[in-house]
């Protein structure tokens, strides 16, 4: 099924390769974006620069500010909705998701409790989860570095599968989406603060001290997952898989590193925050975790 209109609502890095991508594969596509990088998508369009090389001119879609108040004529205008911000503002888009969507609504994003709070808002048979591995940097305002090809992450039964398909984004489906999620998490909980703190691509996390640091948090929030009845490979499946991740990713510079240079809010709330808050639930001691957690908030202030 071919869906004609798509929004894309948090359009940062990730978001911006989505909406492109969906642009050449014949979708029309709707933005809602904020800040400077907003702002040049709706005037100059967006510059893809690494594994793929392309030009979106600000012709080719439609784009929506934050800043701005949505108007009545984008009132339930789009056939899906596609959340891909930060998850510190999973509530706020659900709701312009609600307003501009008439059909289903994904959640794509880091992070847990993102498909709870959309399912609160715009009910569950509309809503859905999945996760991405494809890394995105933005250099700039309207201009994006796809520096890793991954995947996206999906349930057997997910409306979005065939229009990533044909975005050519490499959908892929699984039975159980939160062990996806938690494992996407945990990926996230052992690179992004670390790599945030010392201000270095993920690479720097591959020599030691480091890496046995990333180690430890790792499995730290391994065994709260383990504990939540997650279904997880063995240890030495994930040791190795993490530090495969890190490999191919090793000239990234994580979101939450981003976040941190622009002084925007990150998400270790939702990422380090979860493990520690579900460990307290659980009684299991998370000190790194908690450690981490405090150190990033440090970095906000």
């Amino acid at each position: 099924m071919v869906y004609l209109r798509v929004a894309i609502l948090g359009a940062g890095a990730i978001g911006s390769l989505i909406g492109a991508k969906l642009v050449q594969a014949g979708f029309d596509v709707l933005l809602h974006a904020r800040g400077e990088h907003g702002a040049w998508l709706a005037a100059s369009g967006l510059e893809v620069s690494g594994i793929e090389s392309a030009e979106i001119t600000a012709d080719q879609w439609t784009v929506t500010l934050d800043e701005i108040e949505i108007g009545d004529n984008f009132r339930q205008c789009c056939d899906l909705a596609i959340i891909t911000s930060k998850a510190n503002n999973t509530r706020e888009l659900s709701h312009v998701a609600k307003y501009i969507s008439k059909g289903a609504i994904l959640t794509l994003q880091n992070g847990l409790g993102n498909l709870e709070i959309l399912s609160s808002i715009v009910g569950a048979k509309r809503s859905f989860a999945g996760t991405t591995t494809h890394a995105v940097t933005r250099l700039g305002p309207g201009k994006i570095d796809w520096r890793h090809f991954g995947e996206i992450q999906l349930t057997s039964n997910n409306p979005f599968f065939e229009v990533f398909e044909k975005a050519k984004l490499n959908p892929k489906k699984y039975d159980d989406i939160n062990s996806i999620l938690w494992l996407k998490l945990l990926y996230n909980v052992a690179i992004n603060p670390l790599s945030a703190i010392i201000g270095r691509p993920n690479g720097a996390l591959l020599s030691d001290p480091l890496r046995s640091e990333c180690l430890s948090i790792f499995f730290e929030a391994v065994q709260v997952a383990r504990y939540e009845g997650i279904m997880l490979p063995e240890n030495h499946e994930l040791e190795t898989n993490l530090l495969d991740l890190i490999s191919n990713t090793s000239e990234n510079i994580c979101s939450m590193l981003q976040d941190v240079k622009r002084g925007n809010i990150t998400e270790i709330e939702m990422l380090s925050g979860e493990v520690v808050r579900r460990g307290e639930i659980h009684g299991i001691p998370t000190p790194k975790n908690a450690l981490l957690l405090t150190q990033v908030q440090a970095l906000q202030i």
